[in-house]
């Protein structure tokens, strides 16, 4: 078993109610913040299932001071394994249903894209979702052909076949 090294020193933090910390540099936001300006990195979905603990209880540690393969607790400011649910401490959700499905950067969802693709894609329907006009008017413009519909199959299984990361990354 390896030991892990001392935790840093911390010094209180002060968050009001309607901030959270990112899980990522540690840096205060507000609750309906997707990503963190200070570092970019992107925020889980906000839960309500655990109360907040009060700010007394609050810390911070530097970014600097973080162990390998931790991150921010979004409810206390504590530093917890990235692989952690829940915190130890405070039992504020770290990631929600929401977050472990990857959204691209336009916030389109890669479920909807493929069923889109799979039912209306003779139509372009899921072309029209992602942002790709030009080529929905094509798909509509040739529907009669039933080409764009065999494309748009195609489509979807690809849609379904590829992993949440992928899709976010291209779309």
């Amino acid at each position: 078993m390896t030991d892990l090294p001392p935790l840093p020193s911390v010094e209180p933090a002060s968050k009001a109610a309607d901030q959270k910390f990112c899980f990522s540099c540690g840096s205060v936001l507000h609750l309906s913040a997707s990503s963190c300006p200070k570092c970019g990195a992107l925020q889980p979905a906000q839960t309500a299932l655990v109360p907040v603990p009060p700010l007394a209880a609050m810390v911070q540690v530097s970014p600097s001071a973080l162990p390998h393969g931790h991150v921010y607790c979004r409810g206390c400011g504590q530093p917890i394994h990235e692989s952690a649910i829940s915190c130890p401490k405070c039992g504020a959700l770290q990631r929600s249903a929401n977050f472990a499905t990857a959204r691209s950067a336009s916030g389109n969802d890669r479920m909807t894209a493929a069923l889109l693709a799979l039912f209306l894609g003779g139509l372009g329907g899921h072309k029209f979702y992602l942002g790709q006009t030009g080529m929905g008017i094509l798909y509509l413009l040739f529907c009669w052909t039933l080409i764009p519909a065999l494309i748009a199959f195609i489509e979807g299984i690809i849609f379904l076949t590829m992993s949440d990361a992928d899709f976010a990354a291209k779309y």
